[in-house]
């Protein structure tokens, strides 16, 4: 029926915008389901979909899987900078004359890479962290291939090309056209910053000519620093940047954060606590539920979860829903309880479900000794990035919960939340931390460290190696991933590749976003471009705010993203997202900055 829908030009142009998306979304899926294969067919493809789960579960677990310890001298430690862990390490090694076990990955094995003078020892760790097993190699070659020949059963010639059918990127091609130019004008300031690396290992090493960075180089030659906010700012308590986060969109979007009682069983644990969204016109549009510090056994990292979508619900098709002989005492629970969840709005038509979402933090719990929770400059962007998922929640007004609020394309759906990250940058934005007016300064203190350079040039060579594990080359006899790896890095990547290294093991990634890692990458630039274009300048403009909500946010994943972005930047030559405008992103500027994990 749905085919026959979707062949239809008259019903097709008879349909909103909205449920043309819904439709195509049901349809992908359906095709991608091996519905219109045979039942023999139908059955290699259940059968593949289950070992492609058992792979990616082995994938996963091995990945985070403790790698054997590097057996460092204790002459290998001679001048350790570091003055703590490492003076302590050295006495160690010097009393007992006996080699160390460093495990990769331990606190010991940090400060070797950023603080040992000697080369031996950060490789022997490096080598340490980048080998795998014969058995980790096998499972993700297998998995790999079992990908691509699910991809070939339903008609794709490749797991890449199924899976963007459906993002923004939509081909290979298109993704290869992106990240093409994104490395082009990446490599010019990485390739600086690596200049400036092997003059610190040439003064290092006092050598005559200028040595080549290893990869067991960059920590030590550009160790990482933890991000600064631009401006000297007070202690943010949770309380201060859940104050600055209310006032900033009540300057953009006329929206402000309330908190509200929670009733009897309603939350999880006593930490969890209830905010109402509250919108000047319209009333409360949503609920957010703030479970924002660490315990034992709570889920490691930081998460925007949807618990319930948005959707208007006056114009459901009800009529004989659950109505079956007998069912009647069932039947007038369930109706109340769905009715529970109905509101009208003020000054909207319809009746609609309010979405309700959870934030996903792990800071540090307040106690009567330390006081309130104090967050770190890192904390504060990740919680305004998780704020820019959960506004997208709250703002978008669908009449399909398939297409509400987060529910949109993978290579799109980070742009609200990378943006909020952006507000962040603004002196204007900080002073709203403030209380009284007086403590927050207008002068940077903030400067680029150019190593990030080197870091997202890595990245975008990730997300190549992305594609061309998902490409056809994977059902060729012979295909190797540590060759292909190696000859990336030989051809295309700024630091040699480690040969007996095999990195690819590690590269979680790989199962979760397969085909699709650069999205993050693709939304920075995005974000980036809409920042210095519209908010840098006037962060807090209510009236670029509203044109912000009114072209992206409301629609969730209604109305094709390529629509949305040339309308939100008044650039019609993205409307097709075809290769050229992939181009076009490729040839933003990124803001660099560090490349956390967040969802």
């Amino acid at each position: 029926v749905l085919r026959a829908v979707l062949r239809d030009s008259e019903i097709v142009e008879s349909l909103s915008q909205e449920a043309y998306q819904t439709a195509l979304i049901f349809w992908r899926d359906f095709e991608k389901s091996a519905i219109k294969l045979p039942p023999e067919q139908r059955e290699r493809f259940v059968s593949l979909s289950s070992e492609i789960l058992s792979l990616g579960h082995e994938f996963v677990t091995q990945a985070s899987a403790s790698r054997p310890p590097a057996i460092i001298e204790p002459s290998e430690l001679d001048g350790l900078k570091d003055q703590g862990m490492g003076a302590r390490l050295r006495r160690q090694a010097w009393s007992t004359q006996k080699n160390l076990l460093v495990y990769p990955g331990s606190h010991q094995a940090y400060m070797i890479m950023t603080s040992a003078p000697k080369e031996s020892p950060r490789q022997k760790l490096y080598m340490a962290a980048h080998t795998s097993s014969e058995r980790q190699i096998e499972c993700l070659e297998q998995l790999l291939h079992a990908r691509a020949e699910l991809a070939r059963l339903v008609g794709w010639d490749s797991y890449a090309s199924m899976t963007l059918n459906d993002k923004m990127a939509k081909t290979p091609e298109n993704v290869s056209q992106f990240l093409d130019t994104f490395l082009d004008r990446t490599g010019v300031h990485a390739r600086d910053a690596l200049h400036t690396l092997r003059l610190r290992k040439q003064a290092h090493l006092r050598t005559p000519t200028l040595p080549i960075i290893q990869a067991w180089d960059r920590s030590y030659y550009c160790p990482p620093e933890p991000p600064e906010p631009p401006v000297p700012l007070p202690p943010l308590s949770l309380g201060r940047v859940f104050m600055g986060l209310s006032r900033l969109f009540k300057h953009l979007y006329g929206i402000s954060l309330r908190p509200a009682e929670v009733a009897s069983g309603e939350v999880w644990h006593s930490d969890v606590h209830k905010l109402e969204v509250v919108d000047e016109d319209f009333g409360v549009i949503g609920w957010i539920y703030a479970d924002l510090f660490g315990r034992s056994g709570k889920s490691c990292g930081a998460a925007h979860y949807t618990v319930r979508c948005s959707r208007r619900t006056d114009d459901d098709d009800e009529a004989g829903d659950l109505v079956v002989g007998g069912n009647e005492e069932f039947l007038t629970p369930s109706r109340s309880f769905e009715a529970i969840k109905r509101h009208k709005l003020r000054g909207m038509d319809g009746e609609y479900q309010l979405p309700l979402v959870v934030l996903l933090c792990e800071f540090t719990r307040p106690t009567i000794a330390r006081g309130p929770t104090i967050l770190e400059w890192h904390e504060v962007q990740t919680l305004f990035h998780e704020m820019g998922h959960a506004m997208h929640s709250m703002i978008g007004r669908t009449e399909y919960h398939n297409v509400a609020g987060t529910r949109c394309a993978t290579d799109f759906v980070e742009l609200p939340s990378i943006l909020m990250e952006h507000f962040l940058h603004s002196p204007k934005v900080l002073s709203l931390f403030d209380t009284d007016g007086s403590s927050i300064s207008q002068t940077g203190n903030h400067h680029e460290d150019p190593c990030t350079f080197i870091d997202t040039h890595g990245s975008i060579l990730l997300s190549v190696l992305d594609q061309m594990y998902h490409s056809p080359a994977v059902l060729e006899p012979g295909f190797d991933s540590t060759a292909t790896l190696a000859n990336l890095y030989t051809i295309r990547g700024l630091i040699p590749h480690a040969l007996g290294t095999s990195f690819q093991t590690q590269f979680s990634h790989l199962y979760g976003y397969g085909a699709t890692y650069y999205s993050y990458l693709f939304d920075r630039a995005i974000a980036s471009h809409v920042w210095r274009n519209i908010f840098s300048d006037e962060p807090l403009n209510r009236k670029l705010g509203e044109k912000y909500k009114a072209e992206v946010l409301r629609y969730g994943g209604g109305k094709d993203p390529w629509q949305m972005l040339s309308a939100l930047l008044d650039a019609p030559r993205l409307q097709e997202g075809n290769e050229e405008a992939m181009r076009e992103v490729g040839r933003w500027r990124v803001e660099e900055g560090p490349l956390p994990e967040r969802h």
